[in-house]
């Protein structure tokens, strides 16, 4: 293909996806660098604790308390973490229509402090926070470790369990919620601990098609470069 068709296709295509108002979606991360980011704890009255140092790279990390009493053998898992639009969390900059964005999931550093192994939920709502699609991991966090947790968050996957009462496409085109939590092991169900759950790197994962474009756009740029 001639250079100047083929930049000017790169151009076009690229500029169609960055003139989508949800394609910055895909785009997001947070390592709480800045600090906790209006991230919330269980009920969501109080900002999470802030660490700079201490996370899987070193850097910065937020952590939740949470008292395990209130839990029961085989009861709902517990949400401990929540960032949520009504909050502000992370500017809203996760807010928005994830399937006309091209997401495919969500990935993060996860840690807690009880003596037994966990398995970590999640849900994943519109900003009214109903419907909402929650997700299981297929992964055991054990103590003390910090341990990458990646949820698959495309429509038939086995990572959601339920959506609610709602459809997938009206939950993921209009995400606002997100909340984290998890499996509570019988031997501690009830007991009087206040655990700790550490959360950082938290990232989306876009669709591959979006990387190509992306990768199609770098590739245009060198081919101006070039000439």
């Amino acid at each position: 293909m001639h250079v100047g068709l083929f930049t000017a296709c790169a151009v076009a295509v690229v500029g169609c996806v960055a003139a989508s108002s949800s394609a910055a979606i895909t785009d997001f991360t947070e390592n709480f660098a800045a600090g906790p980011q209006n991230w919330r704890n269980s009920n969501g009255a109080s900002v999470l604790n802030w660490s700079a140092t201490g996370g899987p790279d070193g850097g910065a990390y937020v952590t939740s308390i949470f008292n395990l009493s209130s839990t029961t053998v085989g009861g709902f898992p517990p949400t401990v973490i929540r960032a949520q639009q009504s909050y502000g969390s992370s500017g809203g900059a996760y807010v928005g229509n994830w399937i006309a964005a091209g997401v495919t999931g969500v990935s993060f550093s996860f840690r807690h402090n009880l003596s037994e192994s966990v398995t970590v939920t999640g849900r994943f709502a519109t900003p009214v926070n109903t419907p909402g699609a929650s997700t299981i991991s297929s992964v055991a966090v054990l103590p003390n470790t910090w341990t990458t947790i990646s949820f698959d968050l495309r429509e038939g996957s086995s990572d959601i369990i339920s959506l609610g009462g709602g459809t997938y496409a009206a939950i993921f085109s209009n995400i606002g919620n997100m909340q984290f939590g998890f499996t509570v092991p019988a031997a501690l169900a009830g007991q009087n601990i206040d655990g700790s759950f550490d959360l950082t790197n938290f990232a989306i994962v876009p669709a591959p098609g979006a990387l190509a474009l992306l990768g199609l756009a770098g590739l245009a740029g060198n081919s101006r470069r070039r000439r």
